[in-house]
């Protein structure tokens, strides 16, 4: 049977880097208090408390950025919050926080609903290295191999499942909930599962994606969610960007600009200091091992993970792919770029 190497797995993940769609889950603990607007901190600086999934990627990135200062030195005062997935995703949506990397779908969907929001960049925004996982022993080679068996999966409001749905009806005509067995469980719970027999396949978490890949005498890719689109459009899909309301954007025009500004250098410092930086503060997002560190670090040398800059062209591709979204029933129209997207650099 062929195995899908890391190589493979990062030739999917990665054509041009343009900028990367879809939401990423994870549990673990938090930190931090809640922040419903911005507020003058100390000195000058603008506080800010953006909420970031616990358990995920984030945090080793978020804990380099204030390591090395990159949001103090534009006069920003940040407070990552790391909270499970349901409440991350409400958080500015519920006005929890004023800003945040949130999921890309579901917010474009919350505005078809008629919410003000918009979103003022993907700098940071993490990408989508989600993969079709089985166990390395199984037969199983293609999706269609899999029809009638169990996938399981942490949330079906999970804009990476919901993708992964879209684009295996686009690829395959197949409906990931009515033709296969599905069931829900916490991220690290899927694993188990999948280890004990009890599922025959998993979409999971990117952190538990990158463990996964680490291991490839237990686990191997069926198929990943960035080379199915790939395939289709010769673009990457981002997880998550930066949302507020349009009311806090207009009256924080300079906030959302150095923190466009901070994120860019805070992914370039990520892109060269991969390995130090997990080795410091990897894990709580569950990177312990240097087989799962040299993943990231090949993944992030190819200028993925986290996006640093995005393109007219890779935003043309999102759009697209929101379409196929509507097309697919996961929201009911798609907004205009010019109504949503807004550029404060």
């Amino acid at each position: 049977m062929p195995q899908r190497t890391r190589r493979n797995l990062l030739k999917a993940t990665g054509v041009a880097a343009s900028v990367g769609l879809a939401g990423c889950g994870g549990t673990g603990g938090s930190s931090g208090g809640d922040a419903s607007s911005t507020s003058s901190g100390g000195e000058g600086m603008t506080s800010l408390s953006p909420m970031a999934i616990a358990g995920t990627i984030n945090h080793p990135r978020w804990s380099a950025a204030l390591d090395q200062g990159f949001y103090a030195d534009r006069g920003l005062d940040v407070t990552p919050q790391y909270k499970p997935f349901p409440a991350q995703i409400q958080a500015v949506s519920g006005g929890s926080v004023a800003t945040a990397l949130e999921s890309f779908l579901p917010y474009l969907g919350n505005v078809v609903k008629g919410q003000d929001l918009v979103t003022f960049g993907f700098q940071a925004g993490l990408q989508s290295i989600n993969a079709l996982y089985v166990r390395a022993d199984s037969d199983y080679e293609t999706i269609e191999d899999l029809k009638g068996e169990r996938i399981g999966v942490w949330s079906f409001g999970s804009s990476t499942v919901q993708a992964f749905e879209a684009l295996m009806a686009e690829r395959t005509g197949l409906n990931l909930r009515k033709d296969f067995e599905t069931t829900t469980a916490a991220p690290p719970a899927l694993i188990g599962l999948l280890d004990s027999g009890k599922i025959d396949a998993v979409i999971d978490v990117s952190s538990l994606t990158i463990k996964m890949e680490a291991q490839p005498e237990k686990y191997r890719n069926i198929v990943g969610l960035n080379e199915m689109w790939l395939n289709q459009s010769g673009h990457t899909l981002p997880l998550t960007s930066w949302w507020c309301t349009a009311d806090w954007y207009e009256n924080n025009t300079d906030v959302a600009a150095a923190m466009v500004e901070a994120s860019k250098e805070t992914v370039q410092y990520w892109r060269d200091n991969t390995t130090d930086i997990l080795q410091q503060w990897g894990e709580p997002a569950s990177i312990t091992t240097d087989a799962q560190i040299d993943v990231v670090d090949e993944m992030a040398n190819e200028g993925h993970v986290f996006r640093k800059e995005q393109s007219q062209e890779f935003v043309d591709s999102t759009w697209e792919f929101a379409a196929l979204m509507q097309e697919h029933g996961y929201i009911d129209s798609v907004p205009a770029q010019d109504d949503v997207l807004k550029n404060p650099v």
